[in-house]
């Protein structure tokens, strides 16, 4: 078949889509990986579960509604059990919002910089995606944002990649003077800010989206859940893969949920050892060091080349994230692992820079 006959197979806006590029994996042993923001930790009990559960019964479908794992996310969380829908990871809960609500050529809203899978997504399904610049210190454009009143907006908050946390009355704000649902994206919540979980009764237009990539350390499994209004929760239910979270990730997510104390603990010392690896950057180096409210820190360098600082470090075995993106060019994002893994990032950075 020829090239031209072969390019009629394939949407023309797919065609032009720029896809989402994923943080790079390392191949072999000896790495450390800070650059996709996974957490360090994994609870035993977790682990346990999940090989206890790899047994016959996995020639069967999985549950297609997460009973179980909907009913402890409904007894931790305080939200009914029909206002919660779990997901193949949270990307695939942000896929469903945009097949139940926006059409071809609705807006979809999101803050720039963000989280660049919202963008594929909207020109995936033909919507029109408007990026709201964020203020010079990340501070989230209130105004802005009301004033788009897409049928859809996503907010990630604690913003990524930044760190910064946003005060829930800027995120009520944009909840009440919004016409259509309003996401709140919180990957990131458990190592700081506040959650939009209490606007969940008063404004039917909020989804928050959590996932137990991050504070959970289930990001190799794929999991997210999602709050919101039965009316919206009953459209994603209808918009949805048929048995989209599959049995041992179930498993895993309960078990998670189980051992909730213990990732409370380590997800305190992740953010202790968060602020003293910032004070380090900053102390080391002179860098720029955002305030974070995640389990990342982002620096901003201003007399030293930031790519070829991730190129040495790549040398040393270490992966960080840098984006070849307006506002970020000059910036390193650095995942927060464990004390050790972060004590030889800082003596890695004492032999590369400068």
């Amino acid at each position: 078949m020829s090239g031209t006959n072969s390019a009629r197979l394939i949407r023309q806006s797919v065609q032009a889509l720029k896809a989402y590029v994923p943080g790079e994996q390392p191949q072999g042993a000896g790495w450390i990986k800070l650059n996709t923001n996974e957490n360090w930790f994994v609870s035993p009990t977790v682990l346990a579960a999940v090989a206890s559960a790899a047994t016959n019964d996995l020639r069967r479908y999985p549950d297609p509604v997460c009973t179980d794992l909907r009913t402890r996310l409904s007894a931790r969380y305080g939200v009914d059990l029909k206002r919660i829908i779990c997901g193949n990871g949270s990307d695939e809960l942000l896929t469903m919002l945009i097949r139940a609500i926006a059409g071809e050529g609705d807006r979809i809203a999101f803050t720039e910089p963000s989280y660049s899978l919202y963008e594929t997504l909207a020109q995936i399904q033909n919507a029109a995606p408007v990026a709201v610049p964020l203020g010079e210190g990340w501070q989230l454009p209130v105004d802005e944002l009301v004033a788009v009143n897409a049928p859809l907006t996503f907010i990630t908050t604690p913003h990524a990649p930044s760190g910064t946390a946003y005060p829930i009355s800027d995120l009520e704000a944009i909840a009440s003077g919004c016409t259509g649902v309003v996401v709140f994206d919180e990957a990131y919540v458990d190592f700081g800010g506040d959650t939009a979980l209490s606007l969940l009764d008063r404004y039917p237009n909020v989804v928050v989206l959590r996932t137990m990539s991050k504070a959970f350390g289930l990001a190799g499994l794929r999991l997210g859940y999602a709050f919101g209004s039965e009316e919206v929760i009953d459209a994603l239910y209808r918009v949805k893969d048929s048995y989209n979270v599959d049995h041992l990730t179930q498993v895993a997510g309960c078990a998670a949920l189980d051992a909730w104390d213990e990732y409370a603990r380590v997800n305190r010392e992740t953010s202790v050892r968060r602020d003293r690896v910032a004070s380090e950057l900053q102390r080391r180096f002179g860098w720029k060091v955002w305030p974070s409210a995640t389990n990342f820190i982002l620096v901003e360098i201003e007399h030293d080349d930031a790519t070829e600082i991730v190129s040495r470090l790549k040398r040393e075995q270490i992966l960080v994230r840098y984006f070849a993106r307006p506002r970020l060019d000059r910036s390193i994002r650095m995942s927060v692992g464990s004390d050790a893994e972060m004590d030889r990032l800082l003596d890695a950075l004492d032999r590369v820079v400068g």
